[in-house]
């Protein structure tokens, strides 16, 4: 009589246990989702930022993390960005490697999808598709890590309080 109400009291307190880990989890996933969207966000306007003040390889840098929010963003728009940056960067392996990517999008139309063909012709019949040999300094350089995405995190938070 009594070891049944206590395993069942036990029981009900381990259920109840997880399912507060399952909604506190939930909320994460619901704040990460969110900070991705921030990310995401900040990542594709400090390119643009970066590009048009002619700063293009810090331009290229910050717009390929990109590549990983194409849940958020257009991937028309993120691997477009790529490539331009990754061309006026001479880095013309990235820029070819963004252009197949143009050129695999499914929900494009043929036509786009030739256009993209034949800028990326244009473009490789003139520069090999390889990047040139660059030294640690300028790999390292401007590159997104993940330490740059917590303190962006970080002055988020503090602007929202």
């Amino acid at each position: 009589g009594g070891g049944t109400v206590r395993n069942t009291n036990m029981t009900m307190a381990t259920l109840d246990g997880l399912m507060q880990g399952d909604a506190a989890a939930d909320d994460n996933k619901i704040l990460n989702n969110a900070w991705r969207g921030v990310e995401a966000m900040e990542l594709y306007i400090k390119a643009h930022e970066k590009l048009y003040a002619g700063q293009v390889d810090a331009a290229m840098k910050f717009a390929q993390p990109l590549e990983n929010y194409d849940d958020i963003l257009d991937p028309v728009d993120i691997f477009s960005l790529i490539a331009l940056t990754g061309f006026h960067n001479q880095m013309y392996g990235v820029c070819s490697n963004a252009f197949m990517r143009l050129e695999q999008l499914t929900d494009i139309s043929q036509e786009r999808r030739d256009q993209y063909q034949d800028l990326a012709f244009k473009i490789f019949t003139k520069f090999k598709p390889k990047n040139p040999a660059i030294g640690h300094d300028q790999q390292t350089k401007d590159v997104v890590t993940p330490e740059y995405l917590r303190e962006l995190r970080k002055t988020y938070i503090r602007k929202c309080t």
